[in-house]
């Protein structure tokens, strides 16, 4: 379980489930994401309209996947084939209030 990670857990929970997969013979991994904005809601203010921004554009949603290595296509069919894995943070793209 990872918690307060924002839009930063997506690739890191896909980065581990990943190398589980690839790790452990047959194994498939479920992947399970949900964002709870609701958490931080605040009531409309016009000293900070950029909470209201970012309730707008980051509401609640969650998805789910199953990752796994090693298809059986005798009883598998996978859609996507995820060929690498990375994640990079630029320094000069943090907020104010992450600084």
């Amino acid at each position: 379980m990872m918690y307060q990670q924002g839009c930063f857990a997506g690739g890191t929970v896909l980065c581990m489930a990943k190398d589980l997969a690839e790790n452990n013979s047959r194994a498939r991994v479920l992947v399970i994401c949900s964002k709870i904005a609701v958490l931080s809601l605040h009531g409309p203010s016009e000293s900070h309209i950029d909470s209201m921004i970012g309730q707008a554009l980051l509401g609640d949603g969650a998805a789910a996947l199953i990752v796994g290595a090693d298809p059986d296509l005798a009883i598998e069919r996978p859609w996507f084939q995820l060929v690498s894995t990375s994640q990079t943070i630029l320094p000069e793209c943090l907020t104010q209030r992450e600084q």
